[in-house]
C-alpha cells in the first residue's frame, strides 16, 4: 500500500483528511460486504478490513457510524444480540426518531468533533474506543447492510 498524504492530514484532525479517510473506508467496507454476499457477520471478521478499520483515525470511524446510522433510518432491520447489534439498534433508532434533516443530524461542522445528539455521542464513544475496534466495525457493517442491499436492487 502506498503512503497516503490524507492519512497524515486526518491524524492532524484536518477536515479534508478525515473526509478522505471516511470515503476510502466506505469503499473498503462496501467491497468487503460485496465479497461476502452483503453479510455484515461475515465481512466483520475479515483480517484486512479489521486492520484497516483499526488504522483509520477515530474521527473517521465516528463519522462513518453516524453516516450509516442516518442512511439506515428507514430500513427494516433486525439486529444480533451482541454488543455490535445493540449499538446498531441504538444508532438506527436515534436516526429513525430524529426530527430534522441530515444536516441537523450530522451537525454543521461534520465530520469534525463534537458530533451532535445521542447518536453523535455514541458514534464518538465507539469511534474513539481503540481497545476493541471490532465492535465498532461490526456495528458500522450492520448499519451499512440495508444500504448495500438497497443499492443492489
Amino acid at each position: 500500500m502506498h503512503p497516503n498524504p490524507f492519512d497524515d492530514m486526518a491524524a492532524a484532525q484536518h477536515p479534508l483528511g478525515i473526509a478522505m479517510q471516511t470515503s476510502e473506508m466506505t469503499l473498503d467496507l462496501r467491497e468487503t460486504l460485496e465479497t461476502y454476499g452483503g453479510t455484515a457477520e461475515r465481512a466483520a471478521i475479515v483480517g484486512t478490513l479489521r486492520r484497516r478499520w483499526a488504522d483509520v483515525e477515530p474521527e473517521a470511524r465516528a463519522a462513518l457510524l453516524l453516516n450509516f446510522a442516518w442512511a439506515s433510518r428507514k430500513a427494516e432491520m433486525t439486529f444480533a444480540d451482541d454488543h455490535a447489534g445493540l449499538y446498531a439498534a441504538d444508532f438506527h433508532q436515534y436516526a429513525a426518531d430524529f426530527q430534522g434533516g441530515s444536516e441537523a443530524f450530522h451537525g454543521p461542522r461534520f465530520p469534525l468533533m463534537p458530533l451532535p445528539g445521542q447518536a453523535g455521542a455514541l458514534a464518538s464513544s465507539l469511534g474513539f474506543d481503540r481497545e476493541d475496534t471490532d465492535i465498532s466495525l461490526k456495528t458500522v457493517l450492520l448499519l451499512m447492510e440495508p444500504v448495500y442491499r438497497k443499492a443492489q436492487q
